[in-house]
């Protein structure tokens, strides 16, 4: 059965809302929270009482929320104990990357610390593996789309997201947090359809509009640069925020960290389409000073040396010989056969229970290294770039 989009009332303001959270003490993100949605008129703004709310976390991969690679369980806890004072109706989860089976769920719950806050406030863990088609007619790579139905059915989604850099993507946060609606193993088949990492930010962008999230909160207090989650650096923001507009919250972040909007594939996307302006004058932050949230020498991940800055059809040619591609470790390869199982393109076998990757065939997602749960998945980089860098 093919449904329209999600069809939620979407509150018209774009206000971005900054608070300082200095670390994860529960008072602190308590506070945190509470303000950053009191500024924006308070959790019944975005729901009535007994509606139906789903607060879909990035809870990607089972890891420990001391890696900033999801989002903290205490951030989740202020966020679940808001809406609770409307509705008894709570439900958190998500779709980690891997087979979209209860088992999973449970072990990814259960790492990332959301098993215990659910069972500690009451909330109700996201198990439903349903799924809904919808239709975007708006939509630029897909018209039709295939997402969980327990997100998109509720009355209320609200996206809690970490800020992090994405080695495909460049950055992951507000837009992107809502690909975590597309159910398991179908990430990676819309992957391998949409390879191109321009095409793919456009893909990001259709799977926001269709989840349609009526809330939009960051958990910044801890955020990740360099080459991604796995190889990234932990850094801290001190900051929580809140929009209904999950790109001027990008934006405003995005400025914090001291980057443009080219830097960031998602949003360039969005804004090329016109779905947002660019820069920050086009909405009002309110709370803390960015200024005194701002990052410093924020580094985005290693680079392709000249797919961004020559013609495709002559970067293309040379692509593949001057990119970092992934590399699997066997002292660190348990021969699970994830990565293997979740590759886009089928370019990583197991021989001899390690992974091999197969350079012609790899898009360089990243998705191996990302879902790794061994962290088995280390960067080879090519020896221009090591030049480069040296």
């Amino acid at each position: 059965m093919v449904v329209e989009g999600a069809r939620r009332m979407q509150p018209a303001d774009s206000s971005v809302v900054l608070t300082r959270c200095e670390d994860y003490q529960p008072e602190n993100v308590g506070e945190a929270v509470s303000a950053a949605l009191g500024l924006l008129g308070g959790a019944g703004k975005f729901a009535r009482k007994g509606q139906s709310v789903f607060i879909k976390v990035n809870a990607v991969t089972a890891s420990d929320p001391a890696t900033a690679i999801v989002t903290h369980p205490e951030v989740t806890r202020a966020v679940i104990t808001e809406f609770q004072r409307l509705t008894d109706r709570v439900t958190v989860g998500d779709s980690p990357g891997g087979p979209f089976t209860p088992a999973l769920l449970k072990r990814v719950y259960e790492k990332t610390g959301l098993a215990r806050v659910a069972a500690e406030t009451g909330a109700d863990l996201g198990l439903d593996t349903a799924t809904v088609d919808l239709r975007l007619p708006q939509g630029k790579m897909l018209k039709r789309l295939t997402l969980c139905r327990s997100m998109v059915e509720a009355d209320v989604l609200v996206s809690v997201c970490k800020f992090k850099t994405h080695r495909f993507l460049n950055i992951t946060g507000p837009i992107k947090n809502l690909y975590g609606s597309v159910p398991g193993l179908t990430k990676f088949v819309y992957h391998s359809r949409f390879e191109d990492d321009r095409q793919f930010a456009d893909l990001i962008v259709d799977v926001h509009l269709a989840a349609k999230p009526s809330l939009n909160i960051v958990d910044a207090v801890e955020i990740i640069d360099g080459d991604g989650s796995r190889h990234g650096s932990i850094r801290k923001m001190k900051a929580v925020g809140s929009s209904a507009d999950a790109f001027a919250l990008e934006s405003q972040l995005l400025e914090m960290a001291g980057l443009e909007p080219s830097d960031d594939k998602p949003l360039a996307a969005a804004i090329a389409r016109g779905v947002c302006p660019s820069g920050t004058g086009w909405f009002e932050t309110l709370g803390e000073d960015p200024a005194g949230l701002a990052v410093g020498e924020f580094r985005l991940p290693g680079k392709n040396l000249f797919s961004e800055r020559m013609p495709a059809r002559i970067a293309g040619r040379f692509s593949r010989a001057l990119a970092v591609t992934p590399r699997p470790l066997p002292e660190k390869c348990s021969g699970c056969g994830m990565c293997a199982g979740i590759c886009p393109r089928e370019a990583i076998t197991m021989r001899q229970g390690l992974a091999v990757v197969d350079s012609s065939k790899c898009i360089r997602c990243f998705c191996c290294d990302e879902l790794c749960e061994q962290q088995a998945i280390g960067l080879k980089v090519p020896l221009l770039m090591r030049l480069k860098r040296s």
